[in-house]
């Protein structure tokens, strides 16, 4: 296997890569070379071996082991999927499509992931049950890094910014609203609420650079709004049950928020004058010409955000245009 280097070819052998993928797993050199078959010292041989072909450090030795360093942990995500696809290929290519053992990353935010994801991987097992799919979860920022660096080949984005190497379809928009904690007995809440009332709330928001985050700093700037962030808090779960106990208010998509309204333990109220939208797209790397797997994994995710608006499964939300190839 050949891979670009800069000025040369780096050539990995397959039995490398297995190699690797062993100690890895075994987390020493002893067991791998137990469960391999293989001399220890010829192991480490082909292991260093590696390590210079590539020039970096792939593994920490140890007196218990070994453990993979950072370029180790990417390192062994790649191996995996070229060994599952050299695997795979026999079979694909006496297969007829509709048998197609490719491999692809698919990435999801955790609120969409939740929605969308399941029904995702049950389809793809019944269009293409010898395709395997992996699900990665993350907040938009840092799929956008994984769409950069060839870590996802599909990714759904809330609100991202433009980037050279990724190619955006907008496929739905949402409204955002601020959500408090419950009512007291007798208190009346308003339905609505304008950008500069928002100074009068104490706002528990993600850091950045969470997308919801870039969304609501960059519309109160454009507003002339000035925002109280009392706490900064990544985690939708954990932000709404803050919100719950009184610890101030949010600023959150619809749908993200909706069931806990219905229940009567967050209190809504829509941004005005003009309203917050957030805008769901979906990513795929701009500089590589996708896959027939992935070509099909991106018409299907889209087939299941539609069909997920259209059954009132994400509430506020309304599809945008179709996705041009």
């Amino acid at each position: 296997m050949a891979a670009g280097g800069g000025a040369e070819d780096i050539a990995i052998d397959i039995r490398e890569l297995r190699y690797f993928v062993q100690v890895a797993r075994a987390g020493s050199l002893s067991r791998a070379s137990t469960m391999l078959n293989v001399a220890q010292s010829a192991l480490s041989r082909q292991l260093m071996k590696l390590e210079d072909e590539l020039g970096v450090a792939l593994l920490v030795r140890h007196g218990r082991g070994v453990r993979l360093t950072r370029a180790g942990t990417t390192f062994l995500e790649h191996a995996h999927a070229v060994l599952l696809q050299i695997d795979q290929m026999p079979g694909a290519v006496r297969s007829p499509d509709s048998s197609f053992a490719g491999h692809i990353v698919l990435g999801v935010p955790p609120v969409a992931g939740l929605r969308i994801a399941p029904s995702v991987v049950v389809e793809l097992r019944k269009r293409w049950p010898q395709a395997s799919v992996q699900v990665r979860e993350g907040i938009s920022s840092s799929l956008e890094e994984w769409l950069l660096d060839r870590r996802l080949d599909i990714a759904v984005l809330y609100n991202p910014p433009p980037l050279d190497g990724i190619a955006l379809a907008p496929i739905l928009h949402e409204r955002m609203v601020v959500a408090g904690p419950p009512a007291k007995r007798g208190e009346a809440v308003a339905e609505t609420i304008r950008w500069r009332e928002l100074a009068g709330l104490s706002l528990i928001l993600p850091s950045l650079p969470h997308s919801n985050r870039r969304l609501i700093e960059q519309a109160a700037i454009q507003n002339g709004a000035r925002l109280n962030v009392a706490f900064e808090v990544d985690s939708v779960s954990m932000t709404k049950a803050m919100v719950k106990r009184g610890l101030g208010a949010t600023i959150l998509a619809y749908a993200a928020v909706a069931a806990e309204a219905k229940r009567g333990e967050l209190t809504l109220r829509s941004i005005e004058r003009p309203p917050l939208i957030s805008t769901v797209s979906i990513g795929m790397p701009r500089e590589r010409q996708p896959t027939w797997l992935a070509e099909e994994l991106l018409a299907l995710v889209r087939e299941v955000i539609a069909q997920s608006v259209a059954d009132g499964d994400w509430p506020g939300a309304k599809i945008i245009g179709d996705y041009v190839r």
